[in-house]
């Protein structure tokens, strides 16, 4: 396995007004790991997820991705660098078919021009071919290509957070962030969700995972680290980090 760093957060703090969310948070992510992020509600994990792909900045701290830090970028500039993520709340486009919301995740492995796609012009045709060729082959992977003219909306909830990680999936990502994936399933698709991942990860793509689902942490995680109340209280492996008193705490009350 490559043990190299892919991403590394370093003294990460953000206030909003005067609570702080995060305070001194450092973690690394190694290539080609999963890495998970846990702690009770409000410990700032969905927040560090969303400093990571750039939708709040940090307060101070910074977050380094492949050596370049990226504190600061806008999330389409942080998309652009390979890193793409799914959200707490689960967010496809209803209005649109499974095909569609996949290809929506293609559009930065396209290089048509506005004025090319405006006048159809026969680059602009081979391009949307090749996009929706490569939509069907992810809806494939997520046992949804049948599915694939449906809209969005009719899938089965579970379904739908199949086919956000598809989309999230489209963009070729380096580092894929998931928040909460198996939230709302039953434990057949949780089982079932917890083998994409894995198989996701033997592609090479290394991965962060937010999740309540202690079972599916402790089952397919390499690292983990441990927030509470915005601070970092843990880290290491999943054995590790079971045995820790100040997680034990965190989650049980007690020593």
């Amino acid at each position: 396995m490559n043990s190299e760093i892919i991403l590394k957060a370093e003294g990460i703090r953000k206030y909003f007004g005067g609570v702080a969310a995060l305070n001194d948070v450092s973690f690394e992510v190694r290539r080609n790991e999963i890495t998970a992020i846990i702690g009770p509600n409000g410990a700032g994990k969905t927040t560090l997820i969303n400093l990571i792909t750039g939708i709040y900045p940090p307060t101070s701290g910074k977050i380094i991705f492949e050596g370049k830090t990226i504190s600061r970028l806008k999330p389409f500039h942080i998309a652009y660098q390979g890193i793409t993520r799914t959200f707490q709340n689960l967010q496809v486009f209803h209005n649109m078919t499974v095909l569609e919301n996949v290809m929506v995740g293609l559009h930065t492995q396209t290089e048509s021009e506005f004025l090319n796609c405006l006048l159809h012009l026969p680059k602009v045709k081979r391009e949307e071919r090749r996009v929706a060729e490569e939509g069907a082959s992810l809806l494939r992977f997520f046992h949804l290509e049948s599915k694939s003219d449906w809209l969005s909306s009719s899938l089965p909830y579970g379904e739908q957070k199949r086919l956000e990680i598809a989309r999230a999936l489209a963009g070729k990502p380096k580092l894929l962030l998931l928040d909460e994936p198996v939230a709302g399933l039953n434990i057949r698709e949780t089982e079932e969700m917890a083998e994409l991942i894995l198989k996701i990860k033997k592609m090479g793509i290394t991965i962060i995972l937010v999740e309540h689902d202690m079972n599916l942490v402790m089952g397919i995680s390499d690292k983990i680290t441990v927030l509470n109340y915005g601070q970092k209280i843990s880290g290491g492996t999943p054995e590790e980090v079971q045995k820790d008193p100040k997680v034990i705490q965190a989650y049980l009350g007690e020593e």
